[in-house]
């Protein structure tokens, strides 16, 4: 777990308890995942710069300490904002898995239950790194609110995405998966043999039937021919067509 919240430095040797008790310790978490940020290097470097002010410019070590405070607080911040984002990541990989079957629902219902306080803590904490802390030796108020969310962050991770019974339902999912596809291929190929069974049997049938209509439009045009008028065109048109009339030119 994190330390305890560290209070403002006035010292250099306050400033490095700080360093090694507090900023460390949040680093290796997110060392671990190597997902550590370019801003939160950019804050180490620049309180390292700060620090080699002192001897190189003439810096007052309460000011140099001041501003690398700073620069190393902004760094945790980054650093607390990092394991929000892994948190979300790690939530979203385990809403795509049925865990309906974990705990009897349980495991479903209080997942989305913690996901919901990790925002809301985050957003409270969020806020308070806009107000203005006296100063004073208290505890940072902003780390405060953000070790909550941090210590939410650990716990999803521990509770949930590292839960005894996950692998099993990742495996009980994949068979799943894989037996809808293997049906819907079983009624793929059995609705198509049904199809080519069927157009076979009503083959004969359609054949027959275009051939007795192809048959009945012969001998009407042949009866039409023989009075001297042609049935209507296909476009209903009924044209008198008299054939041999004393009218017709020669």
């Amino acid at each position: 777990m994190i330390p305890q919240t560290p209070s403002k430095p006035t010292t250099f040797g306050e400033l490095f308890d700080f360093y090694h008790g507090y900023v460390k310790v949040l680093y290796s978490y997110v060392q671990t995942e190597n997902a550590l940020s370019l801003e939160t290097l950019f804050e180490l470097n620049a309180a390292l710069d700060h620090l080699s002010r002192h001897w190189i410019y003439g810096e007052t070590e309460t000011e140099a300490v001041a501003r690398a405070f700073g620069h190393l607080k902004r760094s945790c911040l980054d650093i607390f904002k990092l394991k929000v984002k892994e948190a979300r990541r790690q939530f979203d990989e385990l809403r795509r898995i049925d865990t309906s079957v974990i705990d009897n629902g349980d495991f479903d219902r209080q997942l989305i239950a913690l996901f919901q306080e990790i925002k809301r803590e985050a957003t409270e904490a969020r806020r308070l790194e806009g107000e203005v802390q006296p100063d004073t030796h208290d505890p940072v108020l902003a780390f405060e609110r953000w070790e909550t969310v941090f210590k939410l962050c650990l716990r999803l991770e521990k509770e949930f995405y590292e839960h005894a019974h996950l692998p099993w339902a990742q495996k009980r999912a994949h068979k799943g998966a894989t037996r809808l596809r293997v049906e819907g291929l079983v009624i793929g190929v059995v609705a198509s043999l049904l199809a080519a069974a069927l157009l076979a049997l009503l083959a004969p049938t359609f054949r027959a039937a275009t051939g007795a209509a192809n048959s009945a439009m012969a001998s009407e045009r042949t009866a039409g021919s023989g009075l001297g008028y042609w049935p209507p065109d296909s476009d209903g048109s009924a044209a008198d067509r008299t054939q041999g009339s004393d009218d017709s030119p020669p």
